[in-house]
Formats: structure tokens, sequence, C-alpha cells
């Protein structure tokens, strides 16, 4: 076998097969559905669940690990306060090989005045034994 055959065959030994990617395609959308239905229902301790424990988000100028992110979500999910109704679009999941993904797509938070927030993400997922957790997202 020729040096280009073996190459060619290592390329489609490693190729993530089309159920393979329409399972992290699906799977990766039932997460960003749990991870919205819970920050609308202000959930702390199930938006945690949805992030790895080495998380980081780059936001702007910042960088900020997990510890960071869920005080952050503590100062903006205050009980009685309006942190938004949450929901995702045009969501675009690319597979990293067999244990990372590539989520991209746009976000968009309803608040209750009629105002609205809307913003484009891109998240990088690990796939673990109780399911993908979100890596690293930038907004």
């Amino acid at each position: 076998m020729s040096c280009t055959h073996k190459v060619i065959l290592l390329l489609v030994l490693l190729m993530p097969s089309a159920a393979a990617y329409a399972d992290t395609n699906s799977d990766i959308n039932k997460a960003l559905d749990y991870y919205a239905e819970v920050w609308s229902e202000g959930d702390l301790a199930a938006l945690r669940g949805y992030y790895h424990p080495d998380f980081v988000l780059l936001a702007g100028n910042s960088e900020l690990n997990l510890d960071q992110r869920m005080a952050d979500l503590e100062v903006v999910m205050k009980p009685g306060e309006d942190q938004g109704e949450l929901s995702y679009s045009s969501v675009t999941v690319r597979p990293l090989g067999e244990d990372h993904a590539l989520a991209f797509g746009q976000l968009k938070l309803n608040f209750k005045d009629g105002t609205h927030l809307e913003s484009w993400f891109s998240s990088v997922y690990v796939k673990t034994p109780f399911g993908w957790k979100a890596l690293m997202t930038h907004n």
C-alpha cells in the first residue's frame, strides 16, 4: 500500500460517521434547549451542570472561568428579576473528532418589557459520561 493510500485510509478511519454526526448534532441541540429552559426558569444549579468544570467564557475583553461565570449569573438571576427568556436559532454543529464539537449560532433574550438582546455565540463542547458539556463559549 502506498503512502498516499495509507494517509487516505487513516483520514477515513478518523472521520466521524454520518450517524455519529447526527447524534452529536442532536445531543448538542438538546443541551442548548435544556440550557434555554433552565435559564428561563432561573435554575442556577441546573445551569452549572451544563458547563464542564474547566469552562471558560470569552466575552468582550474578559475571560471568565466557571466560578466567575456562575457568580455573574447569580447577579443576573436574582429572584424577581427579569433575566429574559432565552432561545437559540440557526445553530450549526461541527464535530471536532469523537469527543469534541463546535456549535455556533444566534441567541436571543426576550424580556417582559418587550425589549430583546440578540447575539452570535460559538461554543466548544466536550463529550463526558454525563453528556456534552460546554468547555469554552465566545459571545
